[in-house]
């Protein structure tokens, strides 16, 4: 008869706290992948403390492929700082009470404290059980390194007080597992406790696999020494110098000496002057940084041995990493190190340089035995395996759960001892500790519609899906329309009324376990509020989905209005950020997303999905007349819909066009769709054209029924956009069963399969866009009598809530190197921060269009496209001091080609330009420049602070 599995609940501060980048965060972190694979035995249970809400973000990040979601906990601590700065406060004791509380409530069989230690300089309050606790307790027992070197650790009373309380501690666990025998003996010897069970300790199997698979090789030349981890004093780094400035002179000047890790610059330096003062080499230490395991597998490897030369370890993970992959340890004869290595002739004195030196030579001159190291190899990871060690704590844990767990010795209220002044804020925390039911729920954010509905194409969008979604009358359940627009908070509707409803105390939302919030609107004015919902809400569990309608401003930043792109750029950064997923528009955008997220290396997971956006026909005919229409002279027309804007290739049409006409070619180009911004210039250009009002027609304003008409009458639609993030106009002109001649642009080549016919033109092209025209006129396209599949609006919304509700994603982004545990914030490699080396400056520029006059005349703008042909991310953002950001500019010359003016005006990258990826950007030079004598300009890239890429474009003016 199978037994139930046995529920274990497991603090997971050490996740949050700086443990999480060292040996104990990756040792609790397999341990707990290595129990998720006991699931017939084990139910694990973790829990994150909110107040430090950016760290218990990540921490869910990393767990999410161990820890199923709902058994992902949040209490909320109140301490003010760390235990070793402010003492054992009274809102430390509380926050342990809490704690204890939360835990008692979950109810686990077991509650295991992952390290008790935490919170020295940090507001973490791990889980020390004691009287309050209902049930029966573990924690993991590391090292005793403070207490063996007081003078170094323990020299302020108020330091020494938190370590005697936290070593005390164990006392009151009903089991501790330790690391090591070494770390046996020391709980016994310093604590006097008989409770202890070694578990030991393992390699991931992750780190296992790289071992067998890798062929990384790193670009260090020659043999080297290699040291991984901190900079703690106990590290003995220093010795290492001083002892290869020992050994013989012809080993000394060829031998490296490599450091992995994350080294501040305080202690590279003090490091670089110790290597000096020992009269070595300078190009013979190298500092490699903090790495991946692919990485440092590869460094493990070509190493000629690894030094461990700490004053003591409590187990020593580095040691065993690199015999496992065939490499000697050499180490010091101190701590858990001797057992991990097992051979006395690689051990050495830590006090003793010349020990070390000793022990290098032998193995730099002896050359130990490969066949030996790989048995060792091999050996090393059987012994010290995770599976080894889940087994070990199974055992512990099933000794515990037959015990009873003893009675609480007294009660909260006793224990909290709350002043009258306190007892609001002290029952705020014990209901922050209650565990949260789970209850879904859907909340759809239209702030930008609901408070200001400014008629665009994204509010359009928002009120369909949202009248569809949130039909009135109905119940609704689960689901609600959700605005911002200040620092109040979020408020809900039930239902679509088109206006945002009063904000009331019942109708404010709070982030609830279960949330997914669904982006929807544009957010460009209000996303700098949103993170003070969204961040709770993500350590609750909760999905943000964020809603992208396309990537024009951060790829064609040239056809927009100069605020948008910084804007837009500002919300996508506050969307990576924030968001668990995304969901597009169009295949073709979520395609540009996830090649963005590639480029940039996001470091976290991204679900990315797609649904179609609905169509409104207008009522009226539908069936199409011939491809030819029968009006006046049989002249065939061609149709374009939408505003004026730079981006929508009016301008290229209207150039194909004025060479067809010159050609002989009587045909009519029709265009709806009112003047938007940046085209003053075209509109007037239109409206002076001598085909003005006979083949050339503008409609700026046309209702649906006359759109109908001119849809029904026309022979083709052209949509010639530069980009694009859907193509509505395709869609419609499928329904009436027109063809279609668009710019060869991958959401075109997507949407026109609706359409009676499609062929594509290069975008931006006016004689491709020509070639395109004769060929439709020399075709035999015919329309179709049928209307075009393409869905309702009602249907929309239900694809959209398959997505984002039913997980029917697109496609998953994983990075290719995880870095699960950085921070929100940290969105990948998003800003240059060193000169620019000249195969990393590789670069096209090529003319689009101008110059043109802007709107008020003050400038002539000028469009090229850039493509980034090196392989290194290019921003505009950089460090903090403004250097080294790249951007495009120009230099201004007369008609000798003379310089005027060298240095002018910038225009930013919007967010960054990804290796092989190509974007629009313009320059405006003043109209004063041109008056002043300035006949040509020329083009170029800059990095600021470093130089010019050279290779300008010269362009007349």
């Amino acid at each position: 008869m199978t037994s139930e599995p046995l529920k274990l609940w497991i603090d997971g501060q050490c996740l949050q706290t700086h443990s999480r980048m060292r040996g104990i965060g990756r040792y609790v972190l397999d341990l707990l992948r290595s129990l998720s694979t006991h699931e017939n035995d084990i139910e694990l249970q973790v829990s994150l403390n909110a107040a430090m809400a950016d760290s218990a973000m990540a921490a869910r990040s990393l767990l999410a492929d161990i820890v199923p979601a709902e058994r992902i906990h949040v209490w909320h601590g109140k301490a003010e700082g760390g235990e070793a700065d402010f003492g054992f406060t009274p809102w430390r004791k509380r926050s342990e009470i809490a704690l204890v509380h939360h835990v008692n409530q979950l109810n686990p069989d077991v509650a295991l404290s992952a390290s008790p230690f935490e919170g020295a300089l940090d507001p973490a309050v791990p889980y020390l059980g004691g009287p309050l606790a209902t049930v029966r307790t573990a924690a993991i027992f590391y090292d005793a390194i403070p207490f063996r070197f007081p003078d170094k650790y323990m020299r302020d009373p108020r330091r020494q007080e938190y370590f005697n309380r936290r070593l005390s501690s164990y006392r009151d666990f009903d089991l501790a597992f330790t690391i090591s025998d070494f770390s046996s003996g020391e709980l016994r010897h310093f604590v006097n406790t008989t409770n202890d069970l070694y578990i030991g300790t393992g390699i991931s199997n992750r780190f296992v696999e790289l071992i067998d698979d890798s062929t990384e090789r790193n670009d260090i030349a020659g043999e080297y020494l290699l040291y991984v981890g901190g900079f703690d004093w106990r590290k003995n780094i220093a010795i290492v110098p001083a002892a290869l400035c020992m050994i013989s002179k012809p080993l000394r000047e060829k031998l490296k000496f490599v450091i992995a890790g994350d080294v501040g610059p305080v202690e590279e330096g003090e490091l670089r002057n110790v290597w000096a003062s020992c009269g070595l080499p300078a190009d013979g230490i190298v500092f490699a940084g903090a790495v991946d395991d692919r990485t440092l597998v590869g460094l493990y490897k070509e190493a000629l041995a690894l030094v461990q030369p700490s004053f003591m370890e409590g187990f020593g993970l580095t040691a065993l990493e690199a015999i496992a992959c065939g490499t000697p340890a050499i180490a010091a004869r101190a701590g858990a190190l001797p057992e991990i290595v097992g051979d006395d002739a690689l051990l050495f004195d830590p006090a003793s340089p010349s020990d070390l030196a000793e022990k290098i030579e032998a193995v730099a001159v002896g050359k130990p035995n490969t066949r030996k190291l790989k048995e060792l190899a091999r050996d090393r990871i059987d012994a010290f395996s995770w599976s080894r060690v889940s087994e070990r704590v199974v055992e512990g844990l099933r000794g515990l759960e037959r015990r009873p767990a003893p009675p609480p010795r007294f009660g909260l209220v006793e224990a909290l001892a709350v002043r009258k002044d306190e007892e609001r804020d002290v029952a705020t925390l014990m209901a922050l500790a209650e565990p949260e039911l789970i209850r879904p729920r859907l909340l759809v954010d239209a702030s930008s519609t609901l408070i200001d509905d400014g008629k665009s194409g994204i509010q359009r969008v928002v009120r369909r899906i949202c009248e569809n979604m949130f039909p009135r009358r109905a119940k609704n359940e689960g689901k609600y329309i959700s605005f911002c627009d200040d620092e109040s908070g979020w408020y809900f509707a039930r239902e679509w009324t088109g206006r945002a409803p009063p904000k009331q105390p019942s109708t404010r939302l709070l982030p609830q376990a279960g949330d997914t919030i669904l982006m929807l609107d544009s957010s460009w004015i209000y996303h700098t509020l949103h993170p003070a919902f969204l961040r709770p809400a993500l350590i609750k569990g909760g999905e943000v989905i964020s809603c992208l309608y396309d990537t024009v401003p951060l790829r064609s930043a040239a056809f927009c209005h100069e605020g948008m792109p910084p804007a837009f750029s500002a919300w996508f950064q506050t969307a990576l950020a924030y968001s668990t997923g995304f969901v597009c528009i169009s295949r073709a955008v979520a395609d540009e997303l996830l090649d963005l997220l590639a480029g940039i290396r996001f470091p976290r997971p991204m679900k990315v999905g797609y649904w179609q956006l609905g169509a409104d026909f207008a009522k009226g005919p539908t069936a199409s007349k011939p491809a030819r229409a029968s009006t006046g002279a049989m002249r065939p027309r061609f149709l374009m819909v939408g505003t004026l804007e730079p981006r929508k290739g009016h301008r290229v049409a209207l150039d194909a066009f004025e060479a067809l006409w010159a050609d002989g070619f009587d045909i009519e180009l029709i265009i709806v769709g009112k003047t938007g911004w940046g085209t003053a210039y075209l509109d007037d250009r239109i409206r002076r054209h001598a085909e003005f009002g006979k083949r050339l027609h503008l409609h700026s304003q046309v209702d649906d029924g006359d759109l109908a008409t001119l849809y029904t009458g026309c022979d083709a639609l052209i949509a010639a956009s530069f980009a694009e993030g859907f193509g509505l106009p395709i869609v419609e002109a499928g329904h009436f069963g027109k063809p279609v001649i668009a710019s060869d642009i991958p959401v075109f080549r997507e949407v026109g399969k609706g359409a009676a016919a499609a062929s594509f033109f290069e975008a931006g092209s006016a004689a491709a866009l020509g070639v395109a025209v004769k060929d439709f006129l020399n075709s035999t396209a015919t329309a179709k009598t049928g209307d075009a599949s393409w869905p309702t609006w009602s249907e929309s919304a239900t694809q959209l809530e398959d997505v984002v509700v039913g997980q029917k994603w697109y496609k998953l982004y994983e990075p290719k190197d995880p870095r699960p545990l950085a921070l929100r914030t940290d969105l990948g490699t998003t800003r240059v921060m060193a000169p620019l080396e000249e195969e990393q400056r590789a670069h096209r520029l090529e003319f689009v269009e101008g110059p043109c006059a802007t709107d008020d005349g003050a400038a002539l703008k000028i469009v090229v496209n850039v493509t980034n042909l090196s392989d290194t991310v290019w921003s505009s953002l950089c460090a903090a001091d403004g250097q080294l950001g790249v951007t495009l500019s120009y230099h201004a010359l007369d008609a000798a080609g003379q310089s005027i003016q060298y240095n002018n005006a910038r225009t930013n990258i919007p967010f960054v330009l990804v290796p092989g990826d190509t974007i629009y950007l313009a320059v405006n030079v003043p109209m004063s420049l041109k008056n002043s004598g300035t006949e040509f300009v020329e083009i170029e890239l800059v990095q600021e602070g470093n130089c010019w890429f050279g290779n300008p474009l010269r362009v007349a003016l």
